[in-house]
């Protein structure tokens, strides 16, 4: 048995490292990529096309939508659990205007009456009620971009939680909760907040978290799991011994062992005494940190993440020159988008970038023959080529509208802060 190749190591590694993490000083140094056994295991880079298959043939469609994934992460499917700090200090500005009701805007009022018959008027809810609009806080900055990745995320191959945090953590979504019920959930976490401290518990979350996506005993699993941490401070609970930050390594350490990643994001400038311990937390379980300056940009960090490695991709036509059009890419690694043929023979080159450097290049081949019958809707009322059919047409303009609106969106925030801002700075001369 002692002799067995086959035996995993992993357990006893871990246990080395934990060992390790106890007896270094809280206050050495730590790179902020610190290295560990899970950030060296091999991985396996890969880009598979789906749509064009390699006996794709003809079509008579000049629109052609092309389907793949990639990534250096692949499983059978991937469990989430999002977790959300809570505490006292994300009841701040985020910086942006979230909720598009212009400088003036005020709280809810069916939230404060909430509040107000829970725990009465106490300091928070006066300042929400009184000089605060809470649907523009990094709270709500945090449940909005929750709502953004849940939205991506297919749930024919994503199971999905929900963990809220401040001194203590809750779950407030179980794993494999339906979009419905992770909608509800989130909706409902501002009427929680007369649970919630000033304290910020980084170890309750990620063991809470851990709880969750546990992998079953005994039982033959290739299911990828992930932690999406999203904090504005540093740990600062337990208060046992000062050692906040050394429990939260523990708990990463542990979530590491089984496999498990953590994808920090920091947000704010309050966020940077933290950067340190959330740097050696995503070290350890091989998972990433990124800084978010202004809190209200969480929302389009989190539509644009990446849980396996799938740093960067192109589609292009080679024949034609041109780029795709409508690419979207999937936390997952998945990915879809319309090129445009032209008649004969289209050579079409997908190029993908890991987050380890390295490239993947896929060429497919469609060809284009025009059909004879006349096209279901005329280039005067399409985006598409002459010729392009009703079904990938209206796909296409759908989602370029999709990504066109969101774009606005997040512009218009950005501008709307930004001026009152400067609203704010001249009544004070």
């Amino acid at each position: 048995m002692g002799d067995d190749p086959r035996v995993d190591a992993r357990p006893l590694v871990h246990s080395l490292l934990l060992l390790a993490l106890t007896l270094t000083p809280a206050s050495s140094p730590s790179p902020m990529r610190a290295a560990s056994p899970s950030t060296e295991k091999a991985s396996h880079p890969f880009l598979e096309i789906d749509a064009p298959a390699l006996a794709e043939g003809t079509t008579d469609d000049p629109l052609f939508e092309v389907r793949g994934h990639g990534g250096n992460r692949r499983g059978d499917g991937h469990d989430v659990v999002i977790a959300l700090d809570v505490s006292e200090s994300t009841l701040l500005d985020s910086g942006l205007e979230l909720d598009g009701d212009g400088p003036s805007g005020t709280t809810d009022p069916a939230l404060i009456a909430w509040l107000i018959e829970q725990t009465g008027e106490t300091p928070l809810v006066l300042r929400l009620r009184d000089e605060q609009d809470f649907e523009d806080t990094v709270l709500a900055a945090e449940l909005e971009a929750a709502r953004a990745l849940a939205s991506r995320l297919d749930p024919a191959r994503f199971r999905v939680g929900v963990v809220t945090f401040a001194e203590e953590a809750r779950v407030v979504a179980p794993l494999g909760a339906t979009r419905n019920e992770l909608a509800s959930a989130l909706a409902n976490v501002p009427r929680d907040l007369f649970w919630e401290s000033a304290g910020t518990n980084y170890q309750a979350a990620v063991e809470k978290a851990h709880d969750l996506l546990r992998p079953p005993l005994g039982l033959p699993d290739n299911r990828l799991r992930s932690i999406v941490f999203l904090s504005d401070g540093a740990p600062t609970r337990p208060l046992r011994g000062n050692r906040a930050e050394r429990y939260a390594l523990e708990a990463a350490v542990a979530a590491g062992r089984d496999d498990i990643r953590l994808f920090a994001f920091a947000i704010g400038p309050e966020a940077e005494s933290g950067l340190e311990v959330l740097a050696r937390m995503t070290g350890w379980t091989s998972g990433r940190l990124e800084t978010v300056t202004r809190p209200g940009l969480i929302v389009n960090r989190l539509r644009q993440l990446d849980l396996v490695g799938l740093a960067h991709l192109e589609v292009s036509n080679l024949t034609t020159g041109e780029a795709a059009r409508a690419l979207r890419v999937f936390p997952d690694g998945s990915f879809d988008a319309f090129v445009e043929l032209t008649t004969g023979t289209n050579e079409l080159r997908f190029l993908a970038r890991d987050r380890n450097g390295k490239e993947h290049e896929v060429l497919r081949r469609v060809e284009y023959r025009p059909g004879s019958a006349p096209s279901e809707m005329t280039p005067a009322v399409a985006s598409g080529p002459p010729g392009a059919k009703g079904t990938n047409l209206k796909k296409l303009r759908t989602r370029t509208a999709e990504i066109e609106a969101l774009a606005v969106m997040e512009a218009r925030r950005l501008q709307a802060k930004d001026l009152q801002i400067r609203a704010e700075e001249r009544s004070r001369r």
